[in-house]
């Protein structure tokens, strides 16, 4: 009974862990796509900053499947897909590390190419108020 109770309690954080990581993919590539499209360079990009995140070393196998899924919603009406998106990241702003852990990739992911683009940074901040933080604490 015991056994059980562990393997659930294991199963229950994985699960909150896939959680945080489909929220960390949807900022990821809100930030991406702050104009409007998502190249493949970005993509590229942004698959590298995921890989190398601890907070999604569980799910290197899934990071593709969830990625796929996020950029259908935002080329399929980004509108929509961006509000979706903003929704799955407000589900993490009452827990402060996993909140900052979202803003430092989406940041991450801006800083990229060298520098933050002006849309980039509106999304950023939009981000930040979402989660209820200060960009500039995070830049």
């Amino acid at each position: 009974m015991v056994k059980k109770a562990r393997r659930a309690a294991t199963e229950i954080k994985k699960f909150e862990k896939r959680d945080l990581a489909q929220v960390v993919i949807n900022a990821a590539y809100l930030v991406a796509c702050a104009d409007g499209e998502c190249e493949a360079s970005e993509k590229a990009k942004i698959e590298q900053v995921l890989r190398n995140q601890p907070a999604l070393s569980a799910f290197t196998s899934e990071i593709n499947a969830i990625s796929a899924t996020i950029i259908g919603q935002l080329d399929t009406n980004f509108k929509t897909g961006r509000r979706a998106a903003l929704r799955e990241i407000e589900d993490v702003k009452h827990d402060t590390r996993e909140a900052e852990d979202v803003l430092d990739v989406a940041v991450a992911i801006a800083e990229a190419d060298g520098e933050i683009e002006p849309e980039e940074r509106k999304v950023l901040e939009e981000i930040a108020g979402v989660l209820g933080l200060r960009l500039e604490n995070h830049l």
